[in-house]
């Protein structure tokens, strides 16, 4: 194939939705799987894009924030966004390995004497001694949408694009928009 034709599974058309449950595993896989993020903050409407290191808890998302922009910026708009891919798409130019998600949610500063401090910082791994030393704050995202993009569901003949929406009372838990 010369490099300007197009490969043939970017060809391919499939809108199918996976079950919610399958959606929601592979999610939760991605996340424990990857532990860098792009966390996009605004303020003014001037946006920043922070690259910074992340663990999850279920869906939710927790970040060691140092002082500065971005813990102003949520203090000020806490809806934010995350981006999180798998890196290995960069070495092999492999459709098949681009893969990543889209998070879309709202950002909780958690200080060192609040409730969930301790266990948002447990999740790092780090000695809990370096707290005495630290400055900074925990970020907890509890996201309201996350979309899937992976290109090798195509081979199982899905949307390579999936959508997974926080469950309320009165829906479901995949949005197949």
């Amino acid at each position: 194939m010369s490099e300007h034709e197009i490969p043939e599974i970017l060809k391919k058309k499939s809108v199918r939705q996976l079950l919610p449950t399958e959606l929601e595993s592979r999610i939760l896989k991605v996340l424990a799987t990857r532990s860098m993020c792009v966390l996009s903050t605004c303020r003014d409407n001037v946006p920043r894009a922070t690259p910074i290191e992340f663990r999850s808890k279920g869906f939710n998302l927790y970040m060691a924030g140092e002082p500065g922009t971005k813990l102003g910026n949520i203090k000020l708009n806490p809806k934010v966004s995350v981006g999180i891919f798998d890196p290995k798409s960069e070495s092999t130019h492999n459709w098949l390995d681009v893969e990543g998600l889209q998070v879309t949610g709202i950002a909780r500063l958690i200080g060192k004497d609040e409730p969930g401090f301790l266990d948002a910082f447990r999740l790092f791994g780090h000695p809990e001694q370096w707290i005495n030393v630290w400055a900074g704050m925990m970020i907890e995202i509890v996201p309201d949408r996350i979309e899937l993009l992976c290109i090798a569901l195509k081979q199982e003949d899905y949307a390579a694009r999936q959508v997974w929406t926080r469950p309320d009372e009165k829906s479901c838990s995949c949005s197949c928009s």
